[in-house]
């Protein structure tokens, strides 16, 4: 027999849900115990659950993208901008030069000659004194003494023979200590008429001190007038750059002989090495001047008394040393040693590297302003270094595109080559103020070994 199923007997396939206690609890009544912390805990963690928020992808992702853009304009402008501040055009400039091997005989004249080296003589003074005891007292009568500087006005040199008497304003009367050939005048490249000068050692005509003058005297030659050589007497004249000293009439403290050359070989040492000293500082920044050429003469000054027996000496030193034109000695010297001497100027880059020595020993205890021309040995290994105009240059390039290096550098001679670096990478040309391109010498060897 088939059974029978009420609606009541069948269960739900799902499983019935099962209520909350909490819930079931009459809310009238009160609940017969307490919620378990674990449940409590579980409701609290439901509640602080965040709330997702769907947004669209889409649109964020377009700003991201804007910002992106933006960020990269901003940095490539500003590296750009910067880049364009800080840049920099670099001429590096590779001249001709040489080094050739010297070791000959020169001449070298005080006047311009064609294709002769000249030269200019700075004279240099300094006195120092010292105490030494005195064993008396002499008569003494001493000439003073000096250097003028004799100029002529008007072409033609003119001889003056010893003991040619120079006159000051006051009428005290000089005589040259040797004879003397003034140089005429010559005109300079501007069309300028410049005076022959020489200088000359001259003395009192008599003792005294009345004979020790200022500097910057003016002296005419009386006998020229007395003569009626009215021209020559117009022409010729001197001055002395130095007061002139020595003049003495009257007692003078006697010192031991060997205490004497003692002091005073003190004293010139003394002087030696002060005016050795101040050779670099005061000759003209573009002259060169060689340790070997030195010449330094030495002239005793009256002595005086310094309390009851001691005796102040006095010394007096005059260096007189050649100078040369940079330019013009580093030219010479390539037209005397360089076969393809193309005749441009030369300099020479470090002159320490030669050595001077006079042919005649004697000359470097002389007055060489005295001399008509100076004899010398040069040895060495010097590097000459041709000369170019690197502010026309620079002028010229101006604005110009890059490659314009190339002609450019064909109409300097002085150029061997030259290389350009220009910062920032993408400039092509170079800037329109000259100033603004920095030059910079470098020998071929030297760049080619990097």
């Amino acid at each position: 027999m088939t059974q029978k199923w009420n609606l009541q007997d069948i269960r739900p396939a799902q499983p019935r849900k099962r209520r909350n206690p909490m819930q079931t609890t009459n809310l009238s009544e009160e609940p017969k115990s307490r919620p378990s912390a674990d449940s409590v805990n579980t409701a609290r963690a439901r509640e602080e659950i965040p709330n997702i928020v769907i947004e669209d992808g889409s649109k964020k992702g377009g700003n991201r993208l804007t910002i992106a853009i933006v960020l990269f304009v901003v940095i490539v402008g500003g590296a750009i901008g910067l880049s364009a501040l800080m840049g920099k055009t670099e001429l590096t400039l590779y001249p001709e030069h040489r080094e050739p091997n010297i070791n000959a005989e020169f001449t070298a004249y005080p006047d311009k000659r064609d294709s002769s080296l000249s030269y200019e003589i700075m004279t240099l003074e300094a006195t120092s004194e010292s105490q030494v005891k005195a064993a008396g007292q002499v008569q003494i009568q001493e000439l003073a003494t000096g250097l003028i500087n004799i100029t002529k006005s008007t072409p033609g040199a003119e001889r003056l023979i010893k003991n040619t008497r120079f006159r000051s304003p006051e009428g005290l009367v000089y005589r040259i200590q040797e004879s003397v050939v003034v140089p005429g005048a010559i005109t300079d490249e501007n069309g300028a008429s410049v005076p022959g000068t020489i200088q000359a050692q001259v003395f009192a005509d008599d003792v005294g001190e009345d004979y020790n003058i200022d500097s910057n005297t003016k002296f005419d030659i009386p006998g020229f007038k007395e003569g009626g050589y009215t021209k020559l007497y117009n022409a010729i004249g001197a001055t002395n750059n130095q007061a002139f000293t020595g003049g003495f009439d009257g007692p003078q403290f006697q010192i031991n002989e060997d205490d004497l050359s003692t002091a005073r070989q003190a004293i010139q040492i003394e002087l030696r090495d002060n005016l050795l000293s101040r050779i670099e500082n005061e000759k003209p920044a573009d002259f060169i001047s060689f340790p070997g050429a030195v010449s330094i003469t030495f002239n005793q000054l009256p002595a005086v008394q310094y309390g009851q027996d001691l005796v102040t000496i006095r010394e007096q030193a005059i260096l007189q040393i050649p100078l040369f034109q940079v330019t013009e000695f580093g030219s010479f010297l390539a037209q005397e040693t360089i076969t393809t001497y193309d005749g441009n100027n030369v300099r020479v880059d470090d002159a320490t590297v030669l050595t001077f020595t006079y042919t005649e020993a004697t000359t470097s205890s002389s007055i060489i302003a005295n001399e008509p021309s100076l004899t010398f040995n040069l040895t060495g290994r010097p590097l000459l270094i041709w000369e170019y105009d690197a502010t026309t240059l620079t002028r010229d390039l101006a604005g110009l595109p890059k490659t314009a290096i190339n002609n450019a550098v064909t109409a300097y001679p002085g150029i061997k080559g030259a290389r350009v670096h220009i910062t920032p990478f993408w400039k092509r040309t170079f800037p329109e103020a000259a100033e603004d391109i920095i030059v910079i010498e470098e020998l071929k060897e030297a760049a080619e070994n990097k």
